[in-house]
């Protein structure tokens, strides 16, 4: 399950040398957006470094894609836990909170995505919008962090350093260094305390559709006590409304069958349309995701959209088992097109 000292040193290694065809991407991008008034030296600025930017890509090309391969071959391992070896058992504060946001880390796609910017680019007056994120994790203060789309490295490492000076010790996240093209499931855990019996059920790819397919998707679930805490992404796309709920229905749902648990993530549909047989989605009816930033930052029509009140976040469990103490949403503005998650929960007596 977990990355060794070589699949790592090569997922790097293709990262960095990925570094232009990002820069390449973000420039063309920025290039296609509505033009207003004052942006002529932005634009100029974005085609220059997109000339230089593209043909580096081009020459890199070939030794990044050979280090992810490399990686994959040197190991089947995918996950980096980090934290301090020695572990201290503590349990923490009774209900337990936990904070839940779908980041939209995927650099350099995110406007096109999500209708943000990059995750290192300047955000509500923030040097990147991962330190703006990062603030608001900060500022409700959860036990745990469940992060989806938290595709970019860099991105990673720049919230793990942030999120360290504030208390936080314990990390989970996906390398993807078991992939040749290194495409992860984009989940990440930022944890106060230690994480015990890690689990990661992937979804077969026949159980993946569309672009999915080349994404190694799933569910990663930790315990703390007798609680497990399951952290999701389903497939994307209206049409794939099938594998998502061959997903939930497979291999998530079947956790909260085995002892007191809870599943928060980007489920991608609203559950109303599925029974879900005496469990419950506390985020049923409730607006959680946006496409107004689309509409903002690309121009997007909004004549006949139909996506910018959607009901696709979840938060799952069985009343009978789990008491959900406390619950609010919180719309992230220019942060996330997603709404985050916040919780107390704790499990009935």
């Amino acid at each position: 399950m977990y990355v060794n000292s070589v699949q790592k040193l090569f997922v790097y290694l293709g990262y960095y040398g990925n570094g232009c065809a990002r820069q390449a991407v973000r420039s063309i991008e920025q290039l296609t957006r509505p033009t207003v008034a004052g942006e002529f030296c932005t634009k100029f600025f974005s085609t220059c470094t997109a000339l230089l930017s593209i043909p580096i890509a081009g020459v890199l090309f070939v030794p990044s894609a050979a280090c992810y391969a490399l990686g994959a071959l040197a190991g089947r391992g995918r996950f980096e836990q980090i934290g301090p070896e020695d572990q201290i058992l503590f349990w923490p504060e009774l209900p337990i909170k936990i904070m839940s946001l779908n980041a939209c880390f995927q650099d350099p796609w995110s406007p096109l995505t999500g209708g943000v910017v990059p995750p290192f680019d300047p955000a509500l007056g923030a040097a990147h919008r991962i330190d703006a994120i990062v603030e608001r994790i900060v500022r409700e203060s959860p036990t745990f962090f469940l992060g989806q789309e938290f595709d970019s490295i860099g991105a990673q490492d720049r919230c793990i350093a942030l999120l360290q000076r504030e208390g936080y010790q314990y990390f989970l996240r996906d390398l993807g260094a078991n992939d040749p093209i290194r495409n992860g499931s984009g989940l990440f855990i930022a944890s106060k305390v230690p994480l015990r019996d890690v689990q990661f059920t992937a979804y077969p790819a026949e159980d993946r559709e569309g672009f999915a397919k080349w994404a190694n998707q799933g569910a990663l679930s930790f315990k703390i006590g007798n609680l497990r805490i399951v952290n999701v992404h389903l497939n994307y796309g209206e049409e794939n409304q099938a594998a998502r709920i061959r997903q939930l229905t497979c291999y998530v749902l079947p956790q909260l069958s085995q002892g007191p648990g809870v599943v928060f993530g980007d489920l991608n549909f609203d559950t109303t349309r599925l029974g879900l047989n005496g469990l419950v989605n506390a985020l049923e009816n409730r607006v959680t995701c946006t496409d107004e930033g689309k509409h903002l930052l690309r121009g997007k029509s909004r004549v006949g959209c139909t996506e910018c009140e959607e009901k696709i976040d979840g938060l799952i469990y069985d009343p009978e088992q789990v008491e959900i103490a406390e619950l609010h949403l919180t719309e992230m503005g220019e942060l996330s097109d997603h709404y985050a998650t916040v919780a107390r929960v704790r499990i009935r007596c």
